[in-house]
């Protein structure tokens, strides 16, 4: 295979954005009735409790208030607080709501158009922006963490009424690297995120004459992405694929300086990376969570001497305390590009548009299947023995992170929830969609669905720093809920008969959310 779509280069070079939510009110036990009055109050009632702080069973009351969680008692107890709305639970579950911690969010996946688009792709485009939120929303997300974000785009992103919470990792860079390498060579240095551009020791004539050195050493770079709100720092070991190969990389001792300043600057590093020299570096560098599954082994090594060191590799990984995120359904989705059948499937219709559905389906929407069906076949195939074709294409890389997955698994290392969404200009991986889709991937891949629970919820809370605030049920944290109809920890389906969405307090219907219905909403 010549190459798999892997990177964001409709989201090349963004700046990052979003300081921590900061002075929650310290949390009190999982049954408190709280003191305070309002009229602005919202009920649920007769609930199951799943993800509280302490084992919590029998049927609860849950008040929510300005956005949280302010009193939880059982459903038994016949003085009920006050409230100007009420949710009559039925003995369904109430969750945290999820969280991804791998998405892009500017952009509507796999949409391209000339200089002018017509009149009708703008409303298009609008509807699809419109509904990108309450997509994430429908399929339980509640909070996003976008890897490479433009502050100004996520902050009015954070603006709207109903949408995930957003925060974001600032890319640092290096010259003529990925992602710059998708760029023209002078347009890199004159981006905005260019401020984050580190200084290469190793290319030090491809500077323009008004790059000044000192501002982009690491201490510099990291200290201007804290002061731009980000939660954490993205890095990349990637040396290219598809018409982009031979890349140039950071240095060890480079990135090694980047974790050391960001570290004391409380910013976690996060590695781009798929592959086994990619997953030697993080060791190597000592970063905090490497976004990408091991899609790709080294080559021309002997595959008994390969699966050795993938073994121990799992278990230094462990030992050094790296959390690894398999996104392994970005694989499905760029092989899912060319299935005949996509857009039968019920969650499409749900996460996406039917005017952008029909664009997609369209010989414009359709450029990135075109590309994809030329690396197999020169000459004219039927639709099912194509797709047939590039899903054998990408058996190899499957199979390759689902053991890599498994050895992690096993030795206990963390294994970090996040979908990217989308990898790529892929209508495949949209979102809401693309993360439930990453739910099936663990579970093929040998997790449970006590794990996974954990994972979306309270684990990648304390991942992005925010574990006082979000990720399990409890008097003073945000609230940010969902409304089942079944226990997500005995099936999977759970999370498609999600009832309500309550982001920061406000309850919304799941169907309302649907793109099936779009309207604007309280």
């Amino acid at each position: 295979m010549s190459f798999f779509f892997t990177g964001k280069f409709q989201r090349l070079l963004n700046a990052p954005f979003g300081s921590l939510l900061i002075g929650i009110a310290a949390l009190s036990s999982h049954v408190v009735q709280a003191q305070t009055m309002s009229t602005d109050r919202t009920l649920i009632q007769n609930v199951h409790l799943i993800g509280t702080e302490k084992p919590a069973s029998g049927l609860f009351d849950v008040l929510l208030e300005n956005g949280k969680i302010v009193g939880i008692q059982s459903a038994t107890n016949k003085s009920k607080p006050q409230a100007g709305r009420k949710i009559d639970g039925k003995r369904q579950y109430l969750i945290p709501g999820l969280i991804d911690a791998h998405v892009h969010l500017d952009g509507v996946p796999g949409y391209i158009s000339e200089d002018n688009p017509s009149t009708a792709d703008t409303a298009m485009v609008l509807e699809a922006r419109n509904q990108m939120p309450r997509s994430y929303a429908y399929f339980g997300f509640t909070t996003v963490l976008d890897l490479t974000g433009d502050a100004d785009f996520i902050a009015k992103w954070n603006q709207e009424a109903i949408a995930p919470r957003a925060f974001f990792c600032a890319p640092v860079t290096i010259p003529n690297g990925y992602p710059a390498s998708w760029m023209d060579k002078d347009l890199q240095f004159q981006v905005p995120a260019a401020k984050m551009m580190l200084f290469d020791q190793a290319q030090p004539n491809v500077y323009p004459s008004n790059f000044v050195v000192e501002q982009h050493s690491p201490a510099a770079v990291v200290q201007a992405a804290k002061q731009a709100g980000a939660s954490c720092i993205k890095v990349f070991y990637e040396t290219g694929f598809g018409p982009k190969k031979n890349l140039p990389v950071p240095s060890i001792e480079l990135i090694r300086a980047v974790v050391k300043e960001a570290h004391q600057s409380n910013l976690p590093v996060y590695l781009h990376g798929n592959s086994q020299s990619a997953y030697e570096f993080a060791l190597q560098s000592g970063v905090d969570t490497l976004v990408h599954g091991l899609w790709h082994e080294t080559k021309n090594v002997d595959a008994t001497v390969n699966q050795t060191r993938l073994k121990q590799m799992a278990q230094e990984i462990k030992h050094a305390g790296i959390s690894v995120q398999p996104t392994m359904q970005v694989l499905y989705g760029e092989q899912e590009e060319t299935n005949p059948a996509f857009f039968q499937h019920p969650y499409v219709a749900d996460a996406i548009p039917a005017s952008l559905m029909q664009w997609y389906q369209s010989e414009k929407g359709q450029w990135m299947k075109n590309i994809l069906t030329e690396e197999v076949a020169t000459v004219a195939m039927p639709p099912a023995a194509m797709y047939q074709a590039i899903s054998k294409m990408y058996q190899k890389p499957l199979t390759t992170v689902r053991q890599m997955m498994a050895h992690l698994h096993r030795e206990g290392a963390r294994l970090q929830f996040g979908s990217d969404t989308p990898s790529g200009p892929f209508y495949t991986q949209f979102p809401g969609m693309n993360g439930r889709w990453e739910m099936d991937r663990w579970l093929e891949a040998g997790m449970n669905l006590s794990e996974l629970f954990q994972a979306m919820t309270i684990e990648n809370a304390r991942a992005l720093g925010l574990q006082e605030h979000i990720g399990s049920i409890a008097v003073g944290k945000q609230a940010d809920l969902l409304l089942l109809e079944k226990n997500p920890l005995e099936d999977i389906k759970a999370y498609d008969q999600i009832r309500w969405v309550i982001l920061r307090g406000v309850a919304v219907e799941r169907t309302k959310l649907s793109a099936r219905q779009p309207k604007i909403l309280p």
